[in-house]
């Protein structure tokens, strides 16, 4: 009878064990961590180059970072997920971003994409293919999503302060 016990107690814990994973939870914080990061970057790209702005386009499964409506950033350095031959495009259903495989992006509140950086920093109505200087925009939303859990990056109006 002890024996029978044991093994259901493995059986169960087994099942337990399969179905609450906390690498799912570290999956979705690298993935919210990255994307925030990212953002950031094209923040600094629009800076530093003082360009009229820098934009992050998303689409459900990665982003794209532009340097002035027309040419695409190259890629940070030391990450390969962001490398695409050279140019700045994050792809989370490619092999070079297994890391992040089944990880999805949305734009949540308001629906302005791309989201986009003037001069100073500040988030911008995103106009990729017309380079004009957008109107400011109201606070940004960019959800995270990993197997039906969700984290929110925030892009504050006004200041560009990115937060999770």
């Amino acid at each position: 009878e002890t024996i029978m016990v044991m093994v259901i107690a493995v059986i169960l814990a087994a099942v337990v064990a399969v179905r609450w994973s906390p690498f799912d939870t570290i999956k979705l914080n690298s993935a919210t961590r990255k994307v925030a990061g990212d953002i950031r970057y094209a923040q600094k790209v629009a800076i530093s180059t003082q360009a009229t702005y820098a934009a992050i386009a998303f689409n459900t499964n990665g982003y794209t970072i532009y340097d002035t409506y027309s040419s695409v950033i190259s890629r940070s350095p030391g990450d390969p997920c962001s490398d695409s031959g050279g140019t700045f495009v994050v792809d989370f259903s490619q092999p070079r971003c297994s890391n992040y495989s089944g990880v999805e992006i949305e734009i949540t509140s308001p629906t302005i994409n791309p989201i986009a950086f003037s001069a100073l920093g500040t988030p911008v109505e995103g106009r990729i293919v017309e380079p004009t200087f957008g109107n400011p925009i109201g606070t940004q939303t960019v959800t995270v999503k990993y197997k039906g859990t969700n984290k929110d990056i925030m892009v504050e109006a006004g200041t560009g302060r990115v937060s999770y």
